[in-house]
């Protein structure tokens, strides 16, 4: 394993933690610390991006690539590098939050440890995350990272057909919709990413949204988008004369859903305080009446995001249960258990 992709995401997963007051400041500080991250000595490698021609590290693990432009903002992934021989299947992390989160999100860049020893080349993504920011506008981003790095798929020794989705929460609404959206490239773009198919081949969805109408009318918090802000960020699927639950309901994956549609994996905290389990369980309805295939894997007890499911007493091998099944479905093979969190026992309250 890299060790200054690892100390990244230790450092992501720290502050994550942080955040879920797991961890103090001074703990966090400490740790994130503890290591010194050795000068890269990368071998730099050509990159097609708006038809031009920029220049990235291809050995290491890369920080901040940029994929695209839009709205006068970069948008960037960060890259980990696959165990092993390639050619390498891909997984493209998408994380959480509707308007602020990075691609070191915790919950969601957790599984990036035990896929890249596992042969899996990892991009972790960002795309548009400011208040103006509309989810077709998300959408379109990860649809233009995935045409970019199937693009550039030689760079890092990617098979372009074996590409996955991996969203999480607010990530897995674009799993979810992306995962569902045909996509196929624009043939006299000028710009040859563009060209190229935005499809994946299997989408894993961690306990994500996919009905937005029960979403929207939750009691609003600091973080969550108010009424006012819904209306904004499913403004492109509005027409004149509907409400706003009848736009939510176009812009949700749970009515999307048709034939033809790639495998999904929908992993989900049974109780999720923040994204109901009931949003995979419906989701997985809509996929079964389609003819899609898929399979729901509940986490008992688990409440939302990775951060504190090592804790949950009886937490079954869930890491390992989505590699076998991304193994599958994406014809790989390579070594499982290397990066899987060990789980904690704690002493269940009388």
């Amino acid at each position: 394993m890299n060790h200054a992709s690892t100390l990244r995401r230790r450092a992501g997963f720290l502050l994550g933690l942080f955040a879920a007051g797991v961890l103090s400041p001074s703990v966090s500080a400490r740790a994130a610390e503890s290591d010194a991250a050795p000068k890269p000595l990368p071998e730099w490698a050509p990159l097609a991006i708006d038809g031009g021609i920029v220049y990235a590290a291809a050995a290491n693990s890369m920080d901040g690539v940029v994929y695209g432009e839009a709205d006068g903002e970069q948008l960037t992934f960060d890259y980990y590098p696959a165990a092993g021989p390639a050619p390498h299947p891909a997984v493209i992390i998408i994380h959480g939050g509707w308007f602020h989160g990075t691609s070191k999100a915790a919950g969601e860049i957790y599984p990036a440890d035990f896929l890249t020893p596992a042969g899996y080349a990892v991009f972790s993504i960002n795309f548009r995350m400011g208040r103006h920011s509309t989810l077709g506008d998300k959408i379109d981003d990860v649809q233009r990272a995935i045409r970019f790095i199937r693009f550039n798929a030689a760079r890092w020794g990617v098979d372009p057909g074996r590409i996955a989705l991996l969203g999480g929460s607010a990530g897995g609404y674009l799993s979810n919709m992306v995962g569902l959206t045909a996509a196929p490239g624009r043939p006299d773009a000028d710009d040859p990413v563009k060209r190229v198919d935005a499809r994946v081949q299997a989408v894993v969805t961690m306990y994500g949204v996919s009905d937005l109408r029960p979403i929207i009318h939750r009691p609003w918090v600091p973080g969550r988008p108010t009424l006012e802000e819904w209306a904004a960020l499913v403004a492109p699927f509005a027409t004149s004369g509907r409400s706003l639950d009848e736009i939510a309901g176009t812009a949700s994956p749970v009515m999307n859903v048709k034939a033809g549609a790639p495998p999904f994996l929908l992993i989900h905290g049974t109780k999720d305080e923040a994204v109901p389990y009931a949003q995979s369980t419906a989701f997985q309805q809509a996929l079964q009446a389609a003819g899609v295939e898929n399979e729901l894997l509940p986490i008992p007890d688990a409440l939302h995001t990775t951060v504190t499911w090592h804790r949950v007493p009886g937490m079954p091998d869930w890491e390992k249960h989505l590699l076998l099944w991304l193994n599958h479905h994406l014809q790989h093979e390579g070594p499982m258990g290397e990066g899987i969190r060990g789980r904690v026992t704690w002493p269940r309250k009388n």
